[in-house]
């Protein structure tokens, strides 16, 4: 059975690809990933149709959506459409992972999913457009939401729809490593540089921020480091001192150490943000999947908005995570007073941390993912 998954985004396309790996010794599986390179399912599936590239990177900002148009969304738009239709009949399923967009694509396409799964909304925070229930109805035999208020929704206008957990948790990145002994006696907290262009100037702001409180607090810093980022360029640009690695450590994920300049260590990993995650006291960097995935771990999220994000996104993203997420701008003082607050109260960030597991939910969705695929084939 030849199986395709459309994903739309570098954390869709980390939740796309552990789905491919589950249902590959099954399934002759394939990936359209509908924008960036696709990185995540190396060595999983092969890639199909066309790599789109967006000039905003997928970051929702204000005006972000008119210069994707003006470099070319329209046109990559159109490819990928072209592509759908040529390739009627190459699959006996279809799976979309992410918004809407896969949806559009396979109904131009002229193609039907037989499951979508929708790890974008959330009851919490959103309510489905009659243009998208029409869509969904027009494309997909079967949704998951990411929580039972939306899927209600669904049923409610005839659709099959239910909730059977959060992919987006299933999908936690973890290493193999046992991160611990680099804590020790310290409080760790876990800094996101994200994979965008601007995570070196994020980085250096988190570093900075965190620098004013490593006087008052033992901290020992953990960094994921994204594939598209780099971890000795995060060290430079940040001002740290790059040091020898713990010499019983020899992970290969295990990827750097440095030193703050009153040596607070900083340990940088291959990606992991939920090994990180779960021995920190709290995780800051920009939104996105990795700070959803760290609050539905336990984890307060301290999230950095720039000036010209869109408002409507940021006040949605508010509503989803509630307490669980503490809002700052890219102001070093706003970003220390944050980190601190949750540094002195650990009681404090213990019960934002629960407000982050209840408003995103458990695991659950990949392996009903895998055995609705496997049980109509």
């Amino acid at each position: 059975m030849r199986v395709l998954i459309i994903t739309n985004g570098m954390g869709e396309d980390a939740m796309g690809a552990a789905l491919a790996k589950a249902l590959a010794p099954q399934c002759e599986m394939e990936a359209l990933p509908t924008v960036g390179e696709g990185l995540a399912y190396r060595n999983i599936c092969p890639l199909v149709g066309p790599r789109g590239h967006l000039a905003s990177e997928g970051h929702r900002k204000q005006g972000s959506l008119i210069k994707d148009f003006q470099h070319g969304l329209a046109l990559t738009a159109l490819k990928h459409v072209r592509y759908m239709r040529q390739q009627r009949g190459r699959w006996d399923k279809i799976i979309v992972l992410g918004d809407m967009v896969g949806l559009a694509l396979c109904k131009a396409g002229g193609h039907a999913v037989d499951l979508y799964l929708d790890c974008y909304k959330s009851g919490f925070a959103s309510t489905y457009s009659a243009v998208e229930k029409r869509l969904i109805k027009a494309t997909a035999a079967k949704t998951l939401c990411r929580d039972d208020i939306l899927a209600g929704q669904l049923r409610a206008y005839g659709l099959d729809a239910g909730f059977v957990g959060n992919i987006m948790m299933d999908t936690v990145p973890e290493l193999a490593m046992d991160v611990t002994p680099l804590v020790g006696d310290k409080t760790a907290v876990t800094l996101l540089p994200g994979s965008r262009n601007a995570a070196k100037v994020l980085f250096e702001l988190q570093i900075r921020a965190l620098g004013r409180l490593t006087g008052k607090y033992p901290i020992s810093v953990l960094v994921p480091v994204a594939p598209t980022a780099d971890a000795n360029q995060l060290i430079r640009v940040s001002g740290l001192r790059a040091v020898d690695k713990e010499p019983d450590l020899t992970a290969p994920e295990y990827l750097a150490k440095a030193e703050m300049v009153d040596k607070t260590p900083v340990h940088f990993f291959d990606k992991g943000v939920g090994s990180l995650a779960r021995v920190s006291r709290f995780v800051a960097g920009q939104a996105g999947t990795a700070g959803f995935q760290s609050a539905g771990l336990g984890v307060p999220v301290i999230a950095l908005v720039p000036p010209d994000a869109r408002p409507s996104r940021v006040a949605k993203n508010e509503r989803l995570m509630g307490e669980s997420r503490i809002t700052t701008s890219l102001d070093v003082n706003e970003l220390t007073a944050a980190m601190a607050s949750l540094l002195e109260d650990e009681a404090d960030a213990k019960r934002r941390g629960h407000i982050g597991m209840e408003r995103i939910g458990p695991a659950g969705a990949l392996d009903y993912a895998v055995r609705l695929i496997l049980a109509g084939g």
